[in-house]
């Protein structure tokens, strides 16, 4: 098991048993803050031999509609060349926040695979994403 704290904002860990790395928001970030630290996940997910990201964002309150732009235009399409491999990333959301993402303009509707290198989905029980995303590992023969 690896982890990693970046500053105050979001908390990194890789959960070998489990082949999940986990990013935990623990504050509502700035959209700089917010870039910095999905480009420290993708970092630290160079390490890892899987790509099942459990991305933990019950206490960022809010994400500005240009943040979720970024991360569909800008940062997801770069997950394959960067890990060579597809990723699947289970949001953990608030109940509140799960409202908040209704908007089709924003955001597809979910679960979503988003070209060949990412496929999402969001969750208010983390038990239920950890099953979505071990449902994807691929154990060798």
């Amino acid at each position: 098991m690896s982890e990693n704290t970046l500053n105050d904002f979001l908390h990194l860990l890789h959960r070998s048993d489990l082949s999940i790395l986990t990013a935990r928001w623990l504050r509502t970030t700035s959209s700089p803050e917010l870039r910095t630290g999905y480009h420290r996940l993708l970092e630290f997910a160079a390490g890892c031999t899987t790509c099942l990201w459990l991305i933990d964002s019950r206490r960022r309150e809010h994400l500005e509609n240009s943040d979720v732009h970024w991360l569909v235009r800008d940062f997801y399409p770069t997950l394959r060349n960067r890990l060579g491999q597809h990723v699947y990333l289970a949001y953990l959301v608030s109940p509140a926040q799960l409202d908040d993402t209704t908007d089709d303009m924003t955001l597809p509707a979910l679960p979503y695979t988003h070209g060949d290198y990412c496929s999402i989905n969001q969750f208010t029980n983390e038990g239920d994403a950890v099953q979505w995303l071990t449902k994807h590992l691929h154990l060798p023969a």
